[in-house]
């Protein structure tokens, strides 16, 4: 069987039913779900929730269950890739790392399971959807659980991310993409030419297919098989209603939203919390009120007991299905200057971008900030990269900042990179001329390579590993 959502929830409640939660109530979509599920994230559980009776948007009883928290916690990731749920953790962008080596072609498929259900024309009503709004303050209504599929004129090549995309009504959205993201220059190719760019968006699917359309490797590449390398399959495609074989759309979504962006009309957009969990402000303290691009619904294609599946802005979910891909890409760029790399992690301390550790065995002086500078130019969200040694473990902060404190001498481990390209949503960048410029710091808190240093105190080891604790109970 193909995977999809609903093989990833069997999955969830045969192997691990304490990361599923089922809950019957109703749930008011605006605000009142993601209030159930900060109140579980501060009680430390972050199981998949699933709202059995969420209502629309209108507020009618919407005709599809809601979910949050698919990607939250890296034992259901490490689940989805078919790796054991308490693995060492750089195995899950390690497993990712070596699956994006070996591509998948997709396969076209007919009777596809997300085209059970067709609305176009005036049938098309996002307001019938149980699309949330997340935060107090927020605009609106935003589409987050989707991946967005456009193309590149030119070459024909899909692009698939996760794109922010605001209802401004029942057949109207606006689509937030950077101009330097790919989806951003697939729609400014479309724009220079004068014509509307086709897309669609994806919502609901197995976990992996997420992960496959969040790679971020070079422009250009078609992503559907990029999709089908972190699946382990091939992705199932199937014509899109609005544009037929021009534009091929996942056939194990859950959704399909089909549309096109205009190429000269721009929409008010937000605010939102953003994944820095801050609202975007100007100086001065105020809301930044942006505009992006203005697009229109032609089609929404569902199964008949689809799922809605949103990601919850600025949280551990959020966080967690950006960053795996991102330690992938950046461990297998970084590992090519400097071999002595071992693991990689961009913490959720740093909202999963900003803040890189990396954990390397040091073959010659100098590598550590070599691999420090290979790690800001496989990403450019990073704003802080702290070397370490392999003793220290890079999934705990504590040790890092251990690290930092006992083993960096500021005038010669610490250093910057000014005037370097930053996340405009990062609420330190300038915003001068438009402008998100960024300063890069990198900490080298590994030992003086080839010099003596303080010797770590540790009770013996052999005791240590022999010890069961409830012996002494």
């Amino acid at each position: 069987m193909p995977k999809d959502l609903r093989s990833y929830i069997r999955q969830l409640e045969k192997s691990a039913p304490s990361e599923l939660l089922y809950l019957n109530k109703e749930v008011d979509s605006n605000l009142e779900a993601t209030a159930v599920c900060r109140k579980l994230e501060l009680q430390d559980k972050l199981p998949m929730v699933v709202f059995k009776n969420p209502k629309a948007i209108n507020g009618s009883r919407a005709e599809m269950p809601l979910i949050f928290n698919v990607f939250a916690t890296r034992c259901k990731l490490a689940l989805a890739l078919g790796l054991e749920p308490n693995q060492d953790k750089m195995e899950l962008s390690l497993s990712l790392y070596n699956r994006y080596k070996r591509l998948f072609q997709p396969e076209e498929i007919v009777n596809a399971p997300v085209q059970q259900v067709i609305k176009q024309g005036d049938k098309v009503n996002l307001e019938e959807l149980p699309i949330p709004i997340h935060h107090a303050k927020d605009g609106g209504p935003y589409i987050l659980g989707g991946s967005m599929i456009t193309k590149d004129m030119e070459t024909g090549a899909y692009n698939l991310a996760m794109i922010r995309c605001m209802v401004k009504s029942c057949n109207t959205i606006t689509v937030h993409a950077e101009p330097h993201h790919h989806t951003g220059m697939n729609i400014k190719k479309y724009k220079d030419a004068g014509k509307p760019t086709p897309f669609a968006i994806a919502v609901g699917h197995h976990p992996s297919f997420y992960l496959g359309s969040l790679w971020e490797g070079p422009y250009g590449r078609n992503e559907f098989e990029i999709v089908g390398a972190a699946m382990q399959e091939p992705l199932r495609l199937v014509p899109s209603v609005t544009y037929g074989s021009d534009l091929m759309v996942p056939a194990d979504a859950e959704i399909i939203i089909e549309g096109y962006i205009f190429p000269d009309r721009m929409a008010e957009e937000g605010p939102i919390g953003e994944h820095t969990r801050y609202y975007k402000t100007i100086r001065g303290g105020k809301v930044d009120k942006r505009y992006d691009p203005l697009a229109k619904i032609t089609a929404i294609t569902h199964r008949k007991d689809a799922y809605y599946q949103s990601c919850w802005i600025g949280h551990t979910e959020h966080g967690l299905i950006g960053a795996i891909p991102k330690e992938a890409v950046i461990y297998e760029k970084a590992k090519a200057t400097c071999p002595g790399l071992k693991a990689v992690h961009l913490t959720p301390a740093g909202v999963c971008r900003y803040l890189c550790y990396l954990s390397l065995d040091q073959r010659v002086a100098g590598e550590a900030k070599d691999a420090i500078l290979a790690a800001f130019i496989s990403d450019w969200h990073i704003k802080y990269a702290i070397a370490v040694d392999t003793d220290i473990d890079i999934f705990n902060d504590k040790e890092v900042l251990w690290a930092v404190s006992t083993r960096v001498w500021a005038e010669k481990d610490v250093f910057q990179i000014r005037g370097c390209m930053g996340a405009s949503l990062d609420p330190t960048t300038s915003i001068e001329d438009k402008k998100s410029i960024v300063t890069r710091v990198g900490i080298d808190a590994t030992k003086p390579f080839g010099e003596p240093f303080s010797e770590v105190c540790e009770v013996d080891l052999d005791i240590l590993n022999a010890i069961k604790v409830e012996d002494y109970l």
